[in-house]
């Protein structure tokens, strides 16, 4: 099951993905001009966010790690379980309105996904292991 939801704001468009596997979340959060995959955030109940940044360009690295650990931080109350969250938005020439619009826009995508999440709770599926 996956959802979509979107949220726009100066110019800019988002776009979060949410697909479950058992009571596991993905999230894809892309957008701008440049779709892409660029950090990686993990998140549960019990774990702080912990980010990975990929390289983008000859020393650097993505910077979506921002806008990745605000929606965990936001989700985090609200997971039954564990969170990954992908991301990569790129807007060609960013203007400082809309490098101020992320943090709402993130935001707003937060809200719509834990309104999803807390609606449609997973019932656990029971994992047996062997001895």
């Amino acid at each position: 099951m996956s959802e979509t939801f979107e949220a726009s704001q100066a110019g800019v468009h988002l776009q979060a993905v949410v697909e479950r596997q058992n009571q596991d979340v993905l999230i894809q959060l892309i957008g701008g001009d440049v779709a892409h995959y660029g950090v990686v955030t993990t998140v549960s109940p019990t774990t702080e966010p912990q980010t990975i940044a990929l390289p983008s360009r000859p020393g650097h690295h993505h910077q979506e790690g921002v806008l990745t650990e605000r929606m965990a931080k936001q989700l985090k109350p609200i997971l039954q379980s564990n969170a990954i969250i992908v991301s990569g938005v790129h807007v060609n020439y960013i203007k400082p309105e809309q490098m101020r619009a992320m943090g709402p826009l993130v935001a707003e995508l937060s809200e719509k996904i834990g309104q999803w999440l807390t609606a449609h709770p997973r019932e656990k599926v029971v994992e047996h292991f062997s001895k």
